[in-house]
């Protein structure tokens, strides 16, 4: 009897966790675009971008990254910069405000990303610093990315620079 109660009561606590994600508030559906972004660059799954990205969105990522027009450039460029590495994304805190219109929004959130050489070998490995400042914007499909700029902080790069071609 307690097996058959105690997998009735999981089920049905699985069955609210689910209609929970279906409605989410504007700022938890802000907060899972942003943090959709290290997921699609990590895996390399860069179609999973225009989850993150509106279709004509801008991005600033400094350097040769700085002037990134339309998801496919962004998708493009994005590519490249991790062709030949392992990477992982790390987002922290994140502040999100959404304005009184209801669709529109600004967000910054900061974030640790370290680079890997291929293959890998100790000291082949990157750390990168800073912060995303995004510009966020309601559309049919969701909260998506409309505008990004990158903003590196403390000393930015950390380690073996030749693998991001410093």
């Amino acid at each position: 009897m307690h097996t058959r109660r105690y997998s009735l009561l999981y089920s049905l606590a699985l069955l609210c966790v689910s209609n929970l994600t279906l409605a989410l508030t504007p700022w938890e559906s802000i907060h899972q675009t942003i943090h959709t972004y290290p997921l699609a660059i990590d895996s390399k799954d860069f179609a999973l971008l225009s989850k993150v990205f509106t279709s004509g969105a801008s991005a600033n990522y400094t350097g040769d990254l700085s002037n990134l027009n339309g998801l496919p450039a962004i998708q493009t460029a994005l590519a490249a910069s991790v062709a030949n590495v392992y990477s992982q994304h790390l987002l922290g805190t994140t502040v999100i405000d959404i304005h009184s219109n209801g669709i529109n929004a600004n967000s910054t959130t900061y974030f640790q990303a370290s680079l890997f050489g291929k293959p890998y070998s100790i000291g082949s490995v990157v750390s990168l610093y800073g912060y995303y400042a995004d510009t966020i914007e309601r559309a049919t499909e969701g909260w998506r990315i409309s505008k990004r700029l990158l903003v590196f902080q403390g000393p930015g790069f950390v380690g073996n620079l030749s693998l991001v071609g410093m």
